[in-house]
């Protein structure tokens, strides 16, 4: 070094800064520019602090550590530079994580197997996984798992109706459901005949529906075995589609509305095969009550025709009994015009087993005395007829007949007391 103390500059040599620092040899500069300097390594000693999860040291070769480089966590470092402002800053990414592509173990298993494990998935996550892959939703949209099903108290779209019935399912129950219109699209295949309903279950009980709605429901249904329709309002067009399922056992059609002489007549012509009927409170009319009574299949066990205030009269019972000789239950409430003449008729029925009589005013207290002679009688309902002191001498003298057991009616009902898990004993939910 000259006098004139003169001082070494990074532009001055050809030797790199850092092969300099590395030799021991400091870098010096002009007062200035050293201040600079200083600030600068202080400022980046500062981010190096702030940011160490960030960064991590590099070591050289020779074992020293020069320089800030981004960590092995998926980090990287910018250096940029402000030429407005005149300043040097370090902007940090994180580096987007690789999208590591793992194994697919359902290519390993069989579709019987992945439908294994579909059979412990909801309903709703099942319609979900049918969005996955064409794989998964052949196999999500298989019949098995739509076997069943509980769509009791929704509220279901214009068509979601259609797109139910098409996946084979044979239990339904939408009691107290709203069912929007129209209840199938114009190209659903229900309509075209492309995929026959498989549905053999069916419980609209208090249900929401237009009558061209229930119209057009009943309309693609033919293998029907068990249908309530209570408090529901019927047309014609219903009636008769009704009528086409040859095999129905159970129908119940409890507080309906619009039931003709008509309606009833294409019912019965079609369901020779009914066990069970409730027609209760749907308010026939008398040219409706001869058809019923004369018309009403051999094969009918159980019968629940209560409500026909005025209209049901002891001809009707006779009627009713010539043409249905093995009732086992018969409920005949609330129906006024009956007299002591009816307890006469129903003791010709052999293997009648409940009977319900409750409200019949006309009908005396000493003309029950005449059930003692049938045998198969365990059930007697006359609720609001008697006093006390006359329901305990008629127990006596039916020893063997349980008087006021039930106050309502479980004739062709798809569900009995709280229970809304099933209809008619069959599970709605997997």
């Amino acid at each position: 070094m000259s006098g004139n103390n003169k001082r070494w500059s990074a532009v001055e040599t050809d030797v790199e800064p850092e092969i300099l620092e590395d030799m021991g040899v400091g870098m010096l500069e002009d007062e200035g520019h050293g201040d600079g300097q200083k600030k600068q390594k202080r400022s980046l000693e500062q981010e190096s602090e702030l940011s160490s999860p960030l960064c991590e040291p590099v070591s050289e070769p020779n074992g020293n550590e020069s320089r800030l480089q981004p960590s092995q966590q998926g980090r990287s470092l910018d250096y940029r530079k402000n030429d407005e402002l005149g300043e040097d800053f370090f902007l940090y990414r994180r580096k987007q994580p690789m999208n590591l592509r793992g194994e697919d173990v359902f290519l390993k298993l069989s579709d019987e197997m992945v439908l294994m494990i579909f059979r412990w998935l909801p309903k709703n996550m099942l319609v979900r996984c049918s969005l996955v892959c064409k794989r998964w939703q052949r196999i999500a949209y298989d019949e098995v798992l739509w076997t069943r099903l509980d769509l009791g108290s929704r509220s279901l779209n214009p068509g979601n109706l259609g797109h139910v019935l098409i996946r084979g399912t044979i239990i339904l129950r939408l009691a107290q459901a709203e069912v929007s219109d129209p209840v199938f699209f114009s190209n659903c295949s229900l309509l075209t005949r492309e995929t026959p309903c498989k549905l053999q279950y069916l419980d609209l009980s208090m249900a929401v529906i237009s009558v061209k709605g229930l119209a057009d429901l009943l309309n693609v249904c033919k293998n029907l075995q068990k249908l309530s329709l209570e408090h529901c309002t019927l047309s014609d067009k219903a009636c008769a589609a009704i009528g086409q399922n040859h095999n129905l056992d159970v129908l119940n059609l409890s507080a309906c509305y619009g039931i003709t002489q008509g309606c009833i007549s294409n019912i019965l012509t079609g369901c020779r095969k009914l066990s069970a009927l409730n027609i209760a409170w749907t308010n026939l009319s008398l040219a409706a009550l001869n058809t019923l009574c004369t018309e009403l299949p051999r094969s009918l066990q159980r019968i629940n025709i209560s409500g026909c205030r005025k209209t049901l009269t002891d001809n009707h019972v006779r009627q009713l009994v010539t043409a249905c000789p093995e009732l086992v239950e018969l409920d005949l409430s609330d129906c006024t015009s009956l007299t002591s003449e009816t307890i006469s008729i129903v003791t010709k029925l052999d293997k009648i087993e409940y009977l319900a009589l409750s409200r019949c005013y006309s009908i005396t207290p000493a003309a029950y005395l005449q059930l003692s002679s049938v045998s198969s009688l365990m059930y007697l309902d006359v609720f609001n007829l008697m006093s006390e002191q006359s329901l305990a001498n008629l127990q006596d003298n039916l020893r063997e007949v349980d008087v006021n057991k039930f106050l309502f009616s479980s004739v062709a009902r798809p569900t009995v007391g709280i229970r809304r898990t099933s209809i008619w004993g069959l599970r709605v939910r997997d």
